[in-house]
Protein backbone atom coordinates (compact mmCIF):
# COMPACT_ATOMS: atom_id res chain seq x y z
CA UNK A 1 0.00 0.00 0.00
CA UNK A 2 1.30 3.57 -0.65
CA UNK A 3 1.32 5.91 1.78
CA UNK A 4 1.24 10.19 0.99
CA UNK A 5 3.69 12.07 3.13
CA UNK A 6 2.31 15.35 4.29
CA UNK A 7 4.27 18.17 4.12
CA UNK A 8 4.54 19.65 7.65
CA UNK A 9 5.62 23.80 7.88
CA UNK A 10 8.78 23.18 10.11
CA UNK A 11 10.02 20.35 7.07
CA UNK A 12 9.80 23.09 4.83
CA UNK A 13 12.42 25.03 6.12
CA UNK A 14 14.65 22.35 7.87
CA UNK A 15 14.16 21.32 3.16
CA UNK A 16 15.32 25.26 2.81
CA UNK A 17 18.50 24.75 4.77
CA UNK A 18 19.29 21.59 3.29
CA UNK A 19 18.76 22.87 -0.58
CA UNK A 20 21.91 24.04 -2.76
CA UNK A 21 20.01 27.54 -3.21
CA UNK A 22 21.41 28.58 0.46
CA UNK A 23 24.88 29.77 -0.34
CA UNK A 24 23.31 32.27 -2.79
CA UNK A 25 20.48 33.26 -0.61
CA UNK A 26 23.25 33.88 2.58
CA UNK A 27 25.49 35.83 -0.29
CA UNK A 28 22.28 38.02 -1.56
CA UNK A 29 21.82 38.76 2.30
CA UNK A 30 24.89 39.53 2.79
CA UNK A 31 24.85 42.33 0.03
CA UNK A 32 21.74 43.75 0.68
CA UNK A 33 23.24 44.58 4.43
CA UNK A 34 26.28 45.87 3.10
CA UNK A 35 24.21 48.47 0.23
CA UNK A 36 22.27 49.54 3.72
CA UNK A 37 25.62 50.00 5.07
CA UNK A 38 27.12 52.60 2.66
CA UNK A 39 23.80 54.62 2.23
CA UNK A 40 24.85 57.14 5.13
CA UNK A 41 27.99 56.88 3.97
CA UNK A 42 26.79 57.75 0.77
CA UNK A 43 24.67 60.68 2.30
CA UNK A 44 27.02 62.10 4.05
CA UNK A 45 29.42 62.50 1.31
CA UNK A 46 26.56 64.24 -0.79
CA UNK A 47 26.21 66.76 2.69
CA UNK A 48 29.57 67.58 2.75
CA UNK A 49 29.77 68.38 -1.01
CA UNK A 50 26.98 70.12 -1.23
CA UNK A 51 28.24 72.25 2.33
CA UNK A 52 31.70 72.87 0.15
CA UNK A 53 29.51 74.57 -2.29
CA UNK A 54 27.47 76.47 -0.22
CA UNK A 55 30.66 77.85 1.50
CA UNK A 56 32.26 78.42 -1.66
CA UNK A 57 29.17 80.37 -2.83
CA UNK A 58 29.42 82.76 0.22
CA UNK A 59 32.89 83.07 -0.23
CA UNK A 60 32.25 84.38 -3.74
CA UNK A 61 29.05 86.22 -2.38
CA UNK A 62 31.29 88.15 0.20
CA UNK A 63 34.08 88.92 -2.42
CA UNK A 64 31.32 90.57 -5.11
CA UNK A 65 30.31 92.10 -1.92
CA UNK A 66 34.07 93.67 -1.43
CA UNK A 67 33.97 94.20 -4.30
CA UNK A 68 31.07 96.20 -4.85
CA UNK A 69 31.66 98.27 -1.26
CA UNK A 70 35.04 99.69 -3.26
CA UNK A 71 33.09 100.84 -6.22
CA UNK A 72 30.82 102.45 -4.12
CA UNK A 73 34.31 104.89 -2.52
CA UNK A 74 36.33 104.91 -5.56
CA UNK A 75 32.87 107.01 -6.78
CA UNK A 76 32.78 108.88 -4.15
CA UNK A 77 36.36 109.61 -4.30
CA UNK A 78 35.53 110.42 -7.28
CA UNK A 79 32.84 112.59 -7.09
CA UNK A 80 34.57 114.54 -3.95
CA UNK A 81 34.32 118.33 -4.53
CA UNK A 82 38.21 118.65 -3.82
CA UNK A 83 38.97 116.38 -6.58
CA UNK A 84 36.80 117.86 -8.99
CA UNK A 85 38.38 121.37 -8.42
CA UNK A 86 41.60 119.86 -8.51
CA UNK A 87 41.19 118.14 -11.61
CA UNK A 88 39.49 121.11 -13.13
CA UNK A 89 42.49 123.39 -12.41
CA UNK A 90 44.82 120.75 -13.23
CA UNK A 91 43.92 118.86 -16.32
CA UNK A 92 41.44 121.24 -17.80
CA UNK A 93 42.95 124.84 -16.69
CA UNK A 94 40.41 126.20 -15.14
CA UNK A 95 39.95 129.12 -13.13
CA UNK A 96 37.54 130.34 -10.53
CA UNK A 97 35.67 133.24 -11.72
CA UNK A 98 36.90 136.66 -11.15
CA UNK A 99 33.81 138.58 -11.67
CA UNK A 100 29.89 137.49 -10.72
CA UNK A 101 26.84 138.90 -13.19
CA UNK A 102 23.66 138.51 -11.92
CA UNK A 103 20.81 138.22 -14.70
CA UNK A 104 17.27 138.81 -13.82
CA UNK A 105 14.09 137.46 -15.63
CA UNK A 106 11.16 138.89 -15.82
CA UNK A 107 8.94 136.04 -16.72
CA UNK A 108 7.33 133.57 -13.85
CA UNK A 109 8.81 130.17 -13.83
CA UNK A 110 6.91 127.26 -15.20
CA UNK A 111 3.98 126.14 -13.17
CA UNK A 112 4.07 122.79 -14.78
CA UNK A 113 5.63 119.88 -13.88
CA UNK A 114 8.20 118.07 -15.47
CA UNK A 115 7.44 114.94 -13.83
CA UNK A 116 5.04 112.32 -15.43
CA UNK A 117 1.69 112.42 -13.86
CA UNK A 118 1.95 109.06 -12.65
CA UNK A 119 4.34 109.94 -10.04
CA UNK A 120 2.63 113.60 -8.70
CA UNK A 121 0.24 113.58 -5.96
CA UNK A 122 -3.32 112.96 -6.95
CA UNK A 123 -5.15 116.05 -6.96
CA UNK A 124 -7.02 116.98 -4.20
CA UNK A 125 -10.87 117.77 -4.76
CA UNK A 126 -11.68 121.14 -2.64
CA UNK A 127 -15.48 120.66 -0.74
CA UNK A 128 -18.33 121.85 -2.54
CA UNK A 129 -19.96 124.90 -0.14
CA UNK A 130 -23.20 123.91 0.34
CA UNK A 131 -25.19 126.61 1.72
CA UNK A 132 -29.02 124.62 1.02
CA UNK A 133 -30.90 122.79 3.81
CA UNK A 134 -30.34 119.47 1.83
CA UNK A 135 -27.06 119.64 1.47
CA UNK A 136 -26.70 120.62 5.23
CA UNK A 137 -28.60 117.44 5.63
CA UNK A 138 -27.30 114.98 3.15
CA UNK A 139 -24.23 115.94 2.17
CA UNK A 140 -22.69 112.97 3.78
CA UNK A 141 -23.99 111.16 0.93
CA UNK A 142 -21.06 111.28 -1.85
CA UNK A 143 -23.35 112.05 -5.40
CA UNK A 144 -21.72 110.12 -8.92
Amino acid sequence: MATVRKSQPASAALDLLRSPSLPVLLILCAVAIGVAALLPLVQSSDLTATNGNIQRLERDSADWRARLHEMELDVARMSSLERVEKEARERLSMAPPTETHYISVDEPPQQESRLPSRYLPPPVEEPRAGSSLWDKLFGWIPLP
